[in-house]
């Protein structure tokens, strides 16, 4: 692992990564969440953004795993469809 330096809402953290091109990536996508979440909640704290932050990107994963789901559903189905017109 690496040593990587990452800032978030002004505040520096050093972190360790194997991948410290993504770590930073990473770090900035959640940064400009936070500074998104503060224009809009401006009285809220460094942590309570971070949660928020974390919510957010918790509930766009499931909506993204249930799509992800639905569609290799889909994908099985027509699968199967296919399997039957071969099988003709």
């Amino acid at each position: 692992m690496k040593p990587v330096e990452v800032e978030i809402f002004g505040r520096r953290f050093s972190l360790r990564s194997d991948k410290p091109t993504e770590t930073i990536q990473l770090a900035n996508a959640i940064s400009q969440q936070v500074n998104e979440l503060y224009e809009k909640y401006e009285h809220l704290d460094f942590s309570r953004l971070l949660l928020l932050a974390a919510f957010e990107r918790e509930e766009k994963l499931r909506d993204l795993i249930k799509e992800n789901e639905e569609l290799r559903s889909e994908l099985d189905r027509v699968n199967q469809m296919i399997e039957k017109i071969m099988n003709m």
